[in-house]
């Protein structure tokens, strides 16, 4: 991937005052509670970009999939649906030695390939720069990169601060959920996996992010449950899998699509290698799947 430096939008800055500017990052991160992040908000002028050639490409390719549709939902499924075939590469976010906003459209995990659909759908229509600006404040806390500690690294925080930004809304307990009760900290505990961690400032704002997260009041559909709920679940949701390690929130991630009736998973698949879907209905799928308790269900607002 070849690093670029790339201009963005005007500078963004909410409910704070110029002097905000020299409060250190660490400091931000333990301090500035959930609730603010949709308030208190800084996009820098220029923030470095990793991308490759066809990126921009690809995304007004995909994004003219979908065109007509003015559902925000139906728009990424479309997108979604696109990307189908699409490799499975693992961690396509930590290739870079230093932390950038990271672009790749040719090769997904089963995280980007949700946030990408999401960001184009979300995007002005041939806006390639809006694009990358939805990207950046789906993936970072407060939209703000700076580091290795300022990307999103459970996927309930990235549940949490969008649903805060007004993208998705967490349905888990109207469906029927009962309490996900955890202390997430998998990547915090866990240096010699996760390499970055060893640098004190990525692991004061994670251990900050980690805090944030537990004091929130998690539900989930647990894996026995989800046939008797598969009736509220619509295409276009995204579901969440819970994971059984006992510090970790979340295993994997998709989007509900329906098959002769019933509701499958749309992923991107490590076991396939490729984004897929899945050939058990959900409810037999997560049954299958030892690693995983049960389900979180976010619908997209339009």
């Amino acid at each position: 991937m070849k690093l670029t430096n790339t201009l963005m939008s005007s500078r963004v800055l909410k409910r704070i005052g110029m002097f905000s500017l020299l409060i250190p990052c660490t400091w931000w991160f333990n301090h500035v509670s959930i609730s603010t992040l949709n308030d208190l908000y800084f996009e820098p002028d220029v923030v470095a970009v990793c991308q490759s050639a066809n990126d921009s490409l690809l995304f007004l390719e995909k994004q003219r999939i979908a065109d007509q549709e003015s559902s925000l939902r139906a728009r990424t499924l479309l997108i979604a649906r696109s990307f189908l075939g699409t490799p499975y590469v693992h961690g396509c976010l930590d290739r870079n030695p230093e932390e950038c906003l990271a672009v790749n459209l040719c090769e997904l995990d089963c995280w980007t390939f949700m946030e990408n659909s999401l960001a184009i759908a979300l995007a002005a229509p041939g806006d390639y720069a809006d694009y990358k600006k939805h990207l950046q404040e789906l993936r970072y806390w407060g939209g703000f990169v700076n580091g290795y500690g300022s990307r999103i690294h459970y996927f309930s925080g990235w549940l949490l601060q969008n649903e805060k930004r007004g993208i998705l809304q967490d349905l888990s307990l109207e469906m029927g959920a009962v309490p996900y009760k955890k202390q997430i900290g998998y990547i915090s505990a866990r240096p010699a996996k996760y390499p970055k961690v060893k640098e004190p400032e990525n692991l004061r704002a994670l251990r900050a992010a980690e805090r944030r997260i537990n004091a929130h009041a998690w539900y989930y559909i647990p894996q026995n449950k989800v046939a008797q709920m598969e009736h509220l679940i619509q295409e276009g949701d995204i579901i969440s899998l819970t994971a059984w390690k006992k510090d970790l929130d979340i295993a994997h991630q998709g989007f509900a699509v329906k098959v002769n009736g019933r509701m499958h998973l749309m992923h991107a698949s490590s076991l396939g290698k490729k984004v897929v879907i899945s050939k058990q209905p959900l409810p037999e799928n997560i049954l299958s799947q030892p690693g995983q308790t049960g389900i979180m269900v976010a619908r997209l607002r339009d």
